[in-house]
């Protein structure tokens, strides 16, 4: 079977690189033309896996609700639970990778393992998604249609036997289409792809491609759909240039409950890994949890999108009261059903949780403000929608631009910037992790500072360091030097003091100088030739670390000191052991992804 595969995968590129040499096409114009695939299988995608989840909610809340209420409105519970418990073959058959919110288990299949993604996992990603969201899990779609869309650039990368580069880009031209296609927002969707897939790795090539996808998902949703935002027609109204101190003071208790709420997701869901209860049960547990807080208030349950639209519209059915008790419920009840291992996205709880805030907080100033100063809450509302999103994933332009596509009204723009910088300012202050980042870390995985940190981070420098190295006393004359390095195979050597600690070091471009002027090797000993400015490691530093300090001076080696006592030498660190071992790290990746 592998040799089959094998003889397939170079059949195909066989096949692409005579089709480009036919065609005259170029690498980049091979990109964009797999780019325009991309496209178009994801909104598609987009599409089917909108309308299962239509027709899976209509069943569920269309016709069994109903019948349950009428027994008891107390059964509310037993929907949620039966979508749990649809989960379970599904998480079996995939060993739990499906469970829970997925993104940061994307991101590392995207940064970390060459952009593997499984091609089942399209269907397995849109079938559980749709059934946590449609049973009442209070949970988003733009999460997994981001993933599902990512799984088809994977697809169509790894189908055209493209490289790891290239197959990262074609994902986040995947996930960029997904999430177009979902709001009828093409730009939002670049941005998305740019600053969360791409974790803000801006090329212009890549962003050319990205866009290609997202537009031609957006056409295609907008042929199958509504030119329309998902909201709806929304209208933003400026009653004058008052709001703007405002927004900003929005955008402050955003930053502040965006923290809240990214420490309450942290908690639960390590207390649903610590819970000693069958995997299986987890998510049957929390289903049950959320099916009791929606007794509390129904709305709490699904996507939520209905009770935006109201809020939004300045329409609510809810008292201010509601409004806001709904911001902490959906903070619960998201965590718990993301937390115990059901399928879903944060996107729309996160948009439900900001739309709250902003309706609440809108809601107050116009009881506060004098008479003849009024304002609507209604935008609050959809200021906070955006502002909220931002403050927890970090991305603001993604939310900047979200809101304009929603709106198309300019007013906008500059409360959006307002509360949504603001916002992230104050919860990068309170936590400087995102929801994707914070989940990461906890796994001792650093994306956001590229592959090559996130492997570093995790080898220390007393597995690469070499202990046997050559030194040479203080008081050795230049001439005694140049008798023994010929035969040496070192070009940096530690200078030591009689009690045998480190005075300094000399490498070869020291050197350099003095090998030009006759008669004075005798006179000079290497104490005056070293270098006593020294950049020094500790054995417990990180190869991240030591990469950070080569780039200071271009140095390639750096002395390992004891913590006690940075003039005791304990190894000698080299650029090319770095570089060797990182490679080595890459290469046990790779055969662990294969395993897989």
């Amino acid at each position: 079977m592998g040799a089959f595969y094998k003889k397939g995968r170079l059949a195909r590129l066989k096949f692409v690189k005579a089709l480009a040499v036919r065609l005259r096409l170029g690498e980049t114009n091979i990109e964009l033309l797999l780019a325009v695939v991309v496209g178009i299988a994801a909104g598609f995608a987009s599409v089917f896996f909108r309308l299962m989840l239509h027709y899976m909610h209509q069943f569920f809340f269309g016709m069994v609700y109903p019948w349950l209420s009428e027994l008891s409105p107390y059964l509310l519970p037993l929907i949620p639970v039966t979508g749990s418990i649809l989960l379970i073959p599904f998480i079996r058959g995939t060993s739990g990778r499906i469970s829970g919110y997925g993104m940061p288990a994307f991101l590392i299949a995207v940064h970390l393992r060459g952009g593997l993604i499984r091609t089942r996992d399209i269907f397995i990603k849109m079938i559980t998604a749709a059934i946590t969201i449609s049973t009442g899990g209070a949970a988003g779609v733009e999460g997994p249609i981001a993933m599902i869309g990512g799984a088809v650039g994977s697809a169509v990368g790894r189908f055209f036997s493209m490289g790891s580069h290239r197959l990262k880009v074609l994902i986040a031209c995947g996930s960029a289409a997904g999430i177009a296609a979902q709001f009828n927002a093409p730009l939002a969707g670049v941005l998305f792809a740019q600053e969360v897939i791409m974790i803000g790795q801006f090329q212009l090539q890549t962003f050319g491609v990205i866009v290609i996808s997202s537009g031609l998902a957006t056409a295609i949703s907008r042929a199958y759909y509504t030119d329309q935002p998902l909201f709806g027609k929304l209208t933003y109204d400026l009653h004058g240039f008052y709001e703007f101190p405002l927004y900003i003071v929005l955008g402050l208790l955003i930053g502040v409950l965006g923290y809240l709420f990214l420490k309450m997701f942290e908690q639960v869901s390590e207390r649903f890994e610590d819970l000693k209860l069958n995997r299986y049960a987890k998510p049957v547990l929390g289903s049950f949890m959320v099916g009791c807080l929606g007794l509390i208030n129904f709305n709490v349950l699904g996507d939520g999108y209905e009770t935006i639209i109201d809020v939004l519209q300045d329409k609510p059915e809810l008292s201010i009261l509601a409004i806001f008790a709904l911001i902490f419920l959906k903070m619960l009840a998201s965590s718990i059903t993301l937390g115990s291992g059901n399928v879903g996205g944060l996107f729309a709880p996160s948009l439900f949780i900001g739309a709250m805030i902003g309706a609440t907080y809108g809601w107050l100033i116009n009881m506060e403000l004098p008479e003849g100063m009024h304002v609507h809450p209604g935008s609050y509302a959809l200021v906070g929608m955006g502002a909220f999103l931002a403050a927890i994933t970090h991305a603001p332009m993604t939310a900047i631009f979200l809101l304009f596509e929603l709106t198309n009204n300019y007013q906008v723009i500059i409360p959006i910037m307002f509360a949504s910088v603001i916002g992230v300012m104050v919860s990068r202050a309170l936590n400087p992790d995102s929801l994707d980042a914070a989940e990461l870390n906890r796994r001792g995985i650093v994306l956001h500072a590229g592959r090559e940190e996130s492997i570093l981070s995790k080898v220390l420098i007393e597995k690469v360091m070499i202990t046997d190295f050559e030194t040479i006393p203080e008081n050795m004359t230049f001439a005694e030097f140049m008798q023994i390095f010929p035969n040496s195979k070192s070009q940096y050597y530690p200078v030591l003091d009689p009690s045998g600690h480190m005075y300094g070091v000399v490498s070869f471009q020291d050197i350099r100088a003095i090998l030009l002027e006759e008669g004075l090797e005798h006179l000079v000993v290497m104490k005056e030739l070293a270098e006593t400015n020294i950049i020094k490691l500790y054995p417990h530093d990180s190869l991240t670390e030591a990469i950070k300090k080569f780039s200071i001076k271009d140095i390639e080696a750096i002395p390992v000191v004891s913590p006690e006592d940075d003039r005791l030498l304990l190894g000698i660190l080299k650029r090319k052991d770095v570089i060797d071992e990182y490679n080595r790290a890459i290469l046990l990746q790779t055969v662990d992804t294969k395993k897989e």
